[in-house]
């Protein structure tokens, strides 16, 4: 480190006075009875002077990129276990020590030093030969960043970071605003304040994807684990793995379909904002019955919410992800006012209430589609004023409009 430090202390000695930067000396220290355990710099630099066989088997920034993320996991965990602490209604439980991976493979990083691309068709990797043809994706334009090796399903996935310089504007404020409740059996509910019908994305084919999954999961480990114990391997096998793989790529097509449709909507509305309903731990502590709860968990909505937010904002519209409690039980209609979880619940009651399955009745008994409601109030949590005349200003049309949905089959 020393001479490292001395090396970029004359390479500065060299520039003129005004584009000198200031060069700090970081030096490791050694374990001591404060701090028994070592840090990042003093084993970055012992496998360095060891020559130590696994780091030097990768490029010096995987390995360091590697080593970082394993201290940061340490760093994570006692930081955890200290807050706990002090606040354990924060969490689950308590914060679990860093195990051992199962798998032998691990996902790697890559940065623009040990990776290039040539000729603008060929990725090439350290310490191989070996080309990837990326001619197909068409590069022209942008800069390599980073490249991630990721094993996944018995095969490699490589993913690439472009540096890729964007013209799109952002669509400036209009008070066009589109909000998005998200579910089971309707997977997206599509409501917005232009007067536009809402619409119903159905979520069976998902469904049928997932119970099919379970089925065949349920079978083949039974047969994995006949007569094994609970610490005792092996715990995948490659039909497993190749059944993961097949209900991933289902329902990310699926996925891409309906995101692809919610952007196109919000630019024919010429909507400026996406509001999407989302809790926090609402996978986790969930209760709508064994096997709601089953279809509910075993439907990725963070990978749609990932999906409907980089295309619109590849088009200029923002996206907001907001909680969503209590927007199911308060009136859209009524106006009522929608509390928070754990803040301003107190004597709180509404207007309306849900009579049966998919229907929910305002106080002046008007009917309206539930998850319809919902996704209106998810709207108003973030944009109270999203309908400027407030709900009396609805005219008839407009109305009628939300009352009567349309429904969107998406396979």
């Amino acid at each position: 480190q020393l001479l490292a430090y001395q090396k970029k202390l004359e390479k500065e000695k060299l520039k003129p006075k005004e584009e000198q930067k200031e060069i700090k000396c970081n030096l490791f220290s050694e374990p001591n009875f404060e701090k028994p355990y070592v840090d990042y710099n003093f084993l970055d630099a012992l496998f360095k002077v060891m020559i130590q066989n696994d780091y030097r088997a990768l490029p010096t920034q995987c390995s360091q990129s590697i080593m970082k993320g394993l201290f940061q996991n340490w760093k994570s965990f006692f930081a955890s276990l200290k807050d706990y602490k002090k606040n354990p209604n924060k969490y689950a439980g308590t914060p679990r020590i860093p195990k051992y991976i199962r798998s032998s493979e691990k996902e790697i990083l890559y940065t623009n030093q040990d990776c290039i691309i040539k000729n603008g068709r060929f990725l090439k990797f350290p310490k191989t030969k070996l080309q990837l043809n990326i001619g197909k994706l068409g590069f022209t334009e942008g800069k390599l960043k980073q490249v991630r090796v990721i094993p996944k399903y018995n095969e490699y996935v490589v993913e690439l970071v472009i540096d890729v310089p964007s013209e799109q504007q952002i669509i400036e404020e209009n008070a066009r605003y589109m909000s998005i409740d998200l579910g089971i059996d309707n997977l997206a509910t599509i409501v917005t304040n232009t007067g536009m019908k809402p619409v119903l994305v159905k979520g069976k084919h998902v469904k049928s994807i997932n119970q099919y999954y379970n089925k065949m999961k349920s079978h083949f480990t039974s047969i994995l684990r006949n007569g094994k114990q609970t610490n005792e391997g092996p715990f995948t096998s490659k039909r497993i793995e190749k059944l993961h793989q097949k209900r991933y790529l289902k329902i990310k097509d699926v996925f891409h379909k309906v995101s692809h449709h919610i952007v196109k909507l919000a630019q024919e509305e010429e909507v400026c904002k996406i509001v999407i309903g989302q809790n926090k731990s609402w996978k986790q502590e969930t209760n709508m019955g064994k096997r709601n709860n089953q279809s509910f968990c075993h439907i990725p909505h963070s990978l749609l919410i990932q999906m409907i937010t980089y295309k619109a904002n590849a088009v200029g519209i923002q996206v907001v992800v907001t909680e969503e409690s209590y927007t199911s039980k308060a009136s859209f209609l009524d106006n009522d006012f929608i509390p928070t979880y754990g803040e301003n619940e107190q004597n709180t009651t509404f207007s309306g209430k849900r009579i049966k399955r998919g229907i929910y009745r305002s106080a002046n008994k008007t009917l309206i589609n539930a998850d319809v409601n919902a996704a209106a109030n998810i709207l108003r949590k973030v944009i109270p004023n999203a309908w400027t005349n407030g709900i009396e200003g609805l005219g008839v049309k407009q109305l009628a409009n939300v009352l009567t949905p349309l429904t969107l089959i998406v396979r």
